[in-house]
C-alpha cells in the first residue's frame, strides 16, 4: 500500500529519491501514470539524464526505459533516475511502469539528442517546418535525401509525415525527420507537415526536379525477371542479424537489423521476451489476420504481437514467446551469403496488414479488391486483371511454373484464358537448358512438398529447394539477362521491430469488414519481410533503404516491358532499378555460395523463449 503517492506533490516527491525530488516535477496525480521530470521534449545533448517518478495506488514494482521501442533501462522501484548515451537525431523516449496488480503504465515524450551544433536548419516561424534537403529548386537524384525539423514551442510535436505530389509517403513519430525515398524522375511537389500534441497541422513546401536514377544504364539489359514468394517469415525472424553478418565481413554500412534488446510483453503473464535464437527447423504458426496484424501493429508501436497470439492457442507455447525468435547465418547461410553478395533491403514491406490469399492477391492483381481473409473464390474465379493477362494483351511472353499441384492462378478467371501458360516446373529445367526461358516467370511456392518455408515446416529444405532453382539459373545461358527476385508474402504474425509505411490505396474499394474486424483501410503496407534480388547487374553488396511492398515486383515488370500499371499502389510503387547498375559489365561470375544444410531438427518443443 502507497497510499501516500495519493497526497499533495511536496509529500510524493518526499517518498521519492533525494535526486528525483531535487528536479522539482510535479507528478501526474491519474492513477496509474508516469511522468517524466527529464529530458523535456527538447533538444539535448548525448549522455541524456532520465529522471521520472510514477504514481499508482498498486505499488510500482518496476520502470523501464524505452529508446525508439527498445528497451535500454530497467530498475525494480517506483522512478528512475539514470543516464544514457545516445545517438545525435530525433528518438522516441518511453518511461513505463509496473505495478503489483500487473497493469503496465508509460509516458513518451519524443527529443532530439544533439552534439551541441545547431540544427542544419530551423523553422522560421513557430510553429513551423524547415526542410534542410533538398533545397527548393534543387535537381536532385532518387532515392531522394530528405531532411526536415519542426518547431511548436506551445505544443510537442508528436508526428512527422512527407507528401510527394500530395500522397503521404512516410510518417515519424519524432520532431525531425532525415530519410530516403525514391521519386520518379521529373518535377514534384514536396511537402513535409508537422502535428503537434495540440493537433495543430502545420507544414511548408517546395518544388524539386529529379533526375534519372537507379544504376544507369538501359534496363533492357534484363531480358527475364523470374519472381518467386515463399511463404509467412518477417524480416527480423530471417535476416534481423544480416548487419552483423555484414559486418564480420568488414562492411558495416547502414542496415536496419533486429534489436536484440527489444522487450515486449507475451501474452497475458506479464513477463517481457526480448529476441531469442530459434534452435529448432520448425515452429507452431501464429496468426498474420487482419485484426490480429493491425492490433500488433499497435499504433506503430509494433509491440503487441505475443499479445495477439492467443488467436493460435498453444499448449506448447501459450504465451506466444515464439513471436520473437529468429534464425540467423548458421541456420540459413545460402541466403545471407546471397544477400550479400548481391542485393537486399532494410524497407520491403508485404502489401497489406493480412494473411496470405489477400497478400498473393496484390503480387497477382496489385489490389485485393477489398478482400481482407483467405476467402473462398467465386465460381469462374475473381475477375481483376492479373499481370499475366496484362502480359499476354501487350505480347510478352510468360511462363508460370509450378512445382505441386499447388496453382493459386486456378482461383481466378483469367484461368480460362492464361492456363496454357501454367506448366509443371521440370519445364522451368528444360527451358533453361534449351534457351527458351520467357521473358517473366513466376514459380509457385511447393506448400504440399512442405518446402515453402510455412514455420510449422523445415526452413532449411525450403531454402535448400530455392538454392537449385537459382543454382540452374545461374548456370544456364540466361543468367547473363536475368534477375531473380525471392520474397515472402507476409510476416506470419511473428515480431519485426519496424513499423508498416503509409502506401497509396489500390483501388476506391473499401476493406471488407466484418462488424468485430478493425476499421484499418489500404492505406498502409504490411510488415516487412525478406527481399533478395540476385542477378549480374545487382550492384554488389547492396541494400535498399526505400519503401517498397511486394507490388514493386509488378512495377520492374511494367516499366520494362511497357505494361499499364494494375492499380494506383502499383502506379505509385518504386521500380526497384536503384538497386541495378547497367553503366558497369555484368558480374558473370558466380561467387562463391555455401551449401544449404537441412541438418536441423523440427522439433516445436524448443520454439518457446528461454525461461518459459
Amino acid at each position: 500500500m502507497r497510499p501516500l503517492l495519493l497526497c499533495s506533490v511536496a509529500i510524493v516527491l518526499f517518498l521519492l529519491p533525494a535526486s528525483l525530488a531535487a528536479a522539482q516535477c510535479t507528478l501526474d496525480q491519474t492513477d496509474p501514470s508516469v511522468t517524466i521530470c527529464q529530458p523535456a521534449d527538447a533538444t539535448v545533448t548525448s549522455p541524456v539524464r532520465i529522471v521520472a517518478g510514477s504514481n499508482s495506488t498498486s505499488p510500482v514494482q518496476v520502470m523501464q526505459v524505452y529508446l525508439d521501442r527498445t528497451k535500454v533501462y530497467e530498475v525494480n522501484g517506483s522512478s528512475v533516475d539514470t543516464t544514457l548515451a545516445m545517438t545525435d537525431g530525433a528518438h522516441r523516449l518511453t518511461v513505463q511502469g509496473k505495478n503489483q496488480a500487473g497493469v503496465f503504465f508509460n509516458k513518451t515524450i519524443n527529443i532530439t539528442v544533439g552534439s551541441g551544433a545547431p540544427p542544419p536548419c530551423s523553422p522560421a516561424t513557430d510553429p513551423g517546418v524547415a526542410i534542410c534537403e533538398p533545397t527548393s529548386g534543387a535537381t536532385v537524384a532518387s532515392p531522394v535525401r530528405v531532411v526536415a525539423t519542426s518547431r511548436s514551442s506551445s505544443s510537442a510535436v508528436t508526428v512527422m509525415q512527407i507528401y510527394v505530389d500530395g500522397l503521404k509517403k512516410y510518417e515519424v513519430n519524432a520532431p525531425a525527420i532525415d530519410t530516403s525515398l525514391a521519386m520518379t524522375a521529373g518535377t514534384h511537389k514536396l511537402t513535409v507537415q508537422a502535428v503537434n500534441a495540440a493537433n495543430q497541422v502545420f507544414k511548408t513546401t517546395e518544388n524539386i526536379t529529379v533526375g534519372s536514377g537507379g544504376g544507369g544504364g538501359d534496363l533492357t539489359n534484363i531480358k527475364h525477371i523470374i519472381f518467386y514468394m515463399q511463404e509467412n517469415r518477417p524480416f527480423d525472424q530471417y535476416f534481423g542479424r544480416m548487419g552483423t553478418y555484414r559486418a564480420n565481413k568488414g562492411n558495416n554500412d547502414s542496415f536496419d537489423a533486429l534489436p536484440l534488446n527489444a522487450s515486449l510483453p507475451d501474452y497475458n503473464d506479464g513477463r517481457f521476451v526480448s529476441p531469442y535464437h530459434l534452435t529448432t527447423a520448425c515452429h507452431e504458426n501464429l496468426s498474420p489476420g487482419w485484426n490480429e496484424s493491425n492490433f500488433s501493429y499497435h499504433n506503430g508501436a509494433n509491440d503487441y504481437f505475443m499479445k495477439a497470439s492467443g488467436s493460435i492457442p498453444s499448449s506448447i507455447d501459450p504465451q506466444g514467446t515464439r513471436a520473437m525468435g529468429y534464425y540467423d547465418w548458421n541456420d540459413l547461410p545460402y541466403y545471407y551469403e546471397l544477400a550479400w553478395q548481391y542485393g537486399t533491403s532494410d524497407r520491403w514491406f508485404s502489401s497489406i496488414m493480412a494473411p496470405t490469399v489477400p497478400n498473393r492477391m496484390y503480387l497477382f492483381a496489385g489490389t485485393s479488391f477489398g478482400h481482407i481473409r483467405p476467402d473462398p473464390a467465386p465460381a469462374g474465379g475473381w475477375t481483376p486483371k492479373t499481370i499475366f493477362r496484362e502480359l499476354s494483351e501487350k505480347g510478352v511472353s510468360w511462363k508460370y511454373y509450378y512445382q505441386d499441384s499447388s496453382v493459386f492462378l486456378a482461383d481466378w478467371a483469367d484461368w480460362s484464358t492464361q492456363q496454357n501458360k501454367v506448366v509443371n516446373i521440370a519445364q522451368y529445367y528444360t527451358d533453361l537448358q534449351n534457351g527458351t526461358l520467357p521473358a517473366v516467370v513466376f514459380i509457385e511456392r511447393a506448400s504440399q512438398l512442405n518446402l515453402d518455408e510455412h514455420p510449422t515446416q523445415n526452413l532449411q529444405k525450403g531454402a535448400a529447394n530455392t538454392k537449385k532453382l537459382i543454382d540452374a539459373l545461374q548456370a544456364s545461358s540466361a543468367w547473363s539477362s536475368s534477375v531473380f527476385i525471392l520474397t515472402f508474402d507476409e510476416g506470419g504474425g511473428f515480431y519485426d521491430h519496424v513499423a508498416p509505411q503509409p502506401a497509396v490505396k489500390p483501388d476506391g474499394i473499401a476493406p471488407m469488414w466484418r462488424s468485430t474486424d478493425i476499421k484499418a483501410d489500404f492505406d498502409r503496407t504490411g510488415f516487412r519481410v525478406p527481399l533478395i534480388v540476385v542477378s549480374p547487374w545487382v550492384k554488389p553488396h547492396i541494400v535498399s533503404h526505400v519503401v517498397r511492398d511486394s507490388t514493386a515486383i509488378l512495377k520492374l515488370i511494367s516499366v520494362r516491358f511497357g505494361l499499364t500499371p494494375l492499380t494506383a499502389r502499383v502506379s505509385a510503387q518504386d521500380d526497384m532499378t536503384e538497386m541495378f547498375d547497367f553503366l558497369s559489365p555484368p558480374r558473370l561470375g558466380i561467387p562463391a555460395l555455401p551449401a544449404q544444410p537441412t541438418s536441423l531438427v523440427c522439433d516445436k518443443t524448443k520454439e518457446k523463449a528461454p525461461g518459459f
